[in-house]
């Protein structure tokens, strides 16, 4: 499934049957192209396997049990000499086996396990096998060999390749490469790039709170998200190093500036000023190519051919509606509006089900062999990849959250409310990232994509939602923070850009924005706990679902909190604040163990130190107090720098 150069891929291997039949073993890429070859060689038995297919595991047990028994047979005719053959012969495999492990010959899978869950169902493969070291194999030869293999030269990045994938589903099998794929700095760049423009929007449905306006916000933000998250699945199905490639997401992202610079007008109603078209424009813009981008990849790379009409037809069926909306006037644009946002976020599960449905439940037929070779392979994504890049964004949002709420001063050294009120907006945002990482990811036992496909369905919505409802929440505390209606805010202290948008009164609009969206952050952040497998030690103090209830019973009080009408400003922040508190010390508390004091060590717990002393010193110190505490000591050896 690479395009990778002639040599940098495994060859196919063949095995020959004791009945004389020989098999091939290839990869999925190879598969087709080894079948016509050898479809008219009537002469010789050829079948041509999967390398890791259930087929080339019973071929090569088949193969073992026969060579077992030659093996049996010799022991029996040679008796002595042959036990002392195999003997050296098996020291000779270890030594080697040894000397290929310190030389990090071999390839391993860098899935962290321990933190996403173990799946055996698990396949990887290289970009470049190894050569297998026989018995025969000099040490002098390997090492020239080394030294030939490190003066190879680096890669070169290509104007186009044909599209190489990353990870894919075949018979139930996870295939993926062996290096671990990390962060790659065109994503971070998206990131930051996507997190400036959603509090940009943000920050204007603030200065206008209300339904209207939050509507309009929804809508936009629902659209960039699919942006974001379309090019961030190519990003994840597909290695993205040739020029083509970073061009195409160079597309993307100028289509999303330009999205973003008509998304305020949209729903005003003089036509002159109304910028709707421009914004579908945009958008469809980004997702058309998207879509050319699937079938060109269809057609280079037939095996996945099925899956990228889907995401083909997945696009083009609510760009359709989103032609019609443009030609319908509010309200009733709305009934296009929201079926196409429907189907472009989760049109594709439909697809999956259909997949599913032919891996598995459908009758035999001639609808499912065609169907299952059409879906016989499906790009999947790498779980560690995925939530680390959701980690990054996550972290940026929150970063950027703080961001929003700075301001300047005019002039002296002003300790004020301004300042206070925005204080506590970092404390808000400092606890809300210490929940979502050091609570609610943490001590995970199977994370929520791993455990189930509805887990991982939350998962997804729940991060929707919560980034969405922390956007109106800080947006809201912007306008919280220059509001001039608790004492010891000057309006004359703020510099002149800051002066303009300080109120000594704030709208409900903004109340409600605040609270509501500070409760549907937290009750996603709940959900998203909910959706992970954590490990539960029998001696927490507190149910993981006894703190997830303290955590809904938080986000009621704060849904009703804006009716208190006589809370001003820093009074609503200094609420929210506490409760968010109140949430993380629940959570610290019930995390903890019974057995072990929440404060403080233990009584008689040992504590180990570790130092350098000379033998007499030693000496010297242990005899001249004997009630001195003592300890287990660890005498260093002639060349040893640690005993550890």
């Amino acid at each position: 499934m690479s395009s990778a150069l002639q040599g940098r891929r495994r060859k196919p291997q063949e095995l020959l049957l004791p009945n004389g039949r020989k098999i091939i073993v290839a990869l999925p890429e190879d598969l087709e192209d080894i079948r016509r070859k050898y479809q008219g060689d009537r002469d010789t038995q050829v079948e041509v396997v999967i390398h890791g297919s259930a087929e080339h595991s019973q071929y090569l047990r088949q193969s073992r049990d026969h060579h077992e028994e030659r093996r049996q047979l010799l022991r029996e005719q040679h008796g002595p000499a042959f036990e002392e053959w195999e003997d050296i012969q098996n020291q000779l495999s270890s030594v080697t086996s040894e000397l290929e492990h310190l030389e990090n010959q071999a390839s391993g899978l860098y899935g962290n396990f321990s933190k996403f869950g173990y799946d055996a169902a698990v396949r990887t493969y290289d970009d470049e096998d190894p050569p297998i070291a026989s018995s025969h194999t000099s040490i002098s030869e390997k090492s020239r060999g080394q030294r030939e293999e490190g003066d190879r030269h680096g890669e070169t990045t290509k104007l186009f390749k044909r599209p190489v994938i990353r990870q894919w589903f075949h018979q139930g099998l996870l295939w993926r490469m062996s290096e671990p794929t990390e962060i790659m700095a065109i994503e971070l760049f998206l990131d930051l790039v996507y997190v400036g423009i959603i509090h940009s929007n943000g920050e204007h449905m603030a200065e206008e709170a209300t339904g209207y306006e939050l509507l309009r916000f929804v809508i936009t933000f629902v659209m960039t998200w699919r942006i974001w998250t379309s090019i961030t699945l190519t990003l994840s199905w597909f290695e993205s190093d040739d020029v083509v490639t970073r061009l195409e997401i160079l597309f993307c992202i100028s289509t999303l500036i330009g999205f973003t610079t008509n998304m305020t007008h949209i729903f005003v109603e003089d036509p002159a000023e109304n910028t709707y078209v421009q914004l579908v424009s945009f958008y469809l813009a980004a997702r058309v190519v998207t879509a050319i981008f699937y079938g060109i990849t269809a057609y280079l790379l037939p095996m996945i051919k099925g899956v990228m009409i889907c995401q083909l037809l997945g696009t083009l069926i609510p760009t359709a509606l989103w032609i019609a909306s443009i030609h319908v006037d509010m309200p009733g644009r709305l009934g296009f509006i929201v079926p196409a946002l429907f189907l472009d976020m989760y049109g594709h599960v439909f697809f999956l089900g259909l997949f599913l449905y032919v891996q598995g439940k459908a009758p035999e037929g001639i609808w499912k062999k065609h169907l299952g070779g059409m879906f016989e392979f499906y790009p999947a994504i790498s779980i560690e990849h995925r939530v680390e890049r959701m980690n990054a964004f996550v972290s940026l949002v929150l970063g950027y959250s703080v961001v929003a709420i700075l301001f300047q001063s005019q002039g002296g050294y002003n300790i004020n409310a301004f300042l206070g009120k925005a204080i506590l907006g970092l404390m808000q945002a400092f606890t809300f990232n210490w929940i979502y990482f050091d609570i609610d990811a943490s001590n995970l036992n199977l994370h929520a994509i791993r455990r189930s496909r509805i887990s991982a369905g939350i998962w997804e919505f729940a991060h929707l939602l919560f980034v969405m409802g922390y956007i109106v929440a800080t947006s809201a505390l912007s306008r919280l923070v220059l509001a001039t209606d608790v004492p010891d805010t000057n309006p004359e202290q703020l510099a002149e850009p800051y002066r303009e948008s300080s109120e000594d009164h704030f709208n409900a609009g903004v109340r409600f924005f605040y609270c509501h969206g500070l409760a549907i952050a937290l009750l996603s952040m709940g959900a998203i706990s909910f959706s992970h497998e954590h490990m539960n030690s029998p001696t927490l103090r507190l149910h993981k679902n006894i703190r997830l209830a303290n955590r809904g019973a938080v986000c009621i009080v704060m849904f009703f909190l804006p009716l208190a009408h006589s809370l001003r400003s820093l009074d609503l922040i200094s609420v929210t604040l506490g409760l968010s508190i109140w949430v993380l010390v629940v959570e610290l508390w019930g995390k903890s163990s019974r057995d072990d004091p929440f404060i403080g060590e233990k009584d008689g717990c040992c504590v180990k130190y570790y130092a350098n002393c000379k033998k007499k010193d030693l000496k010297r110190i242990a005899s001249s107090d004997e009630g001195r505490p003592s300890g287990d000591i660890l005498e260093l050896g002639r060349g040893e720098k640690t005993a550890i």
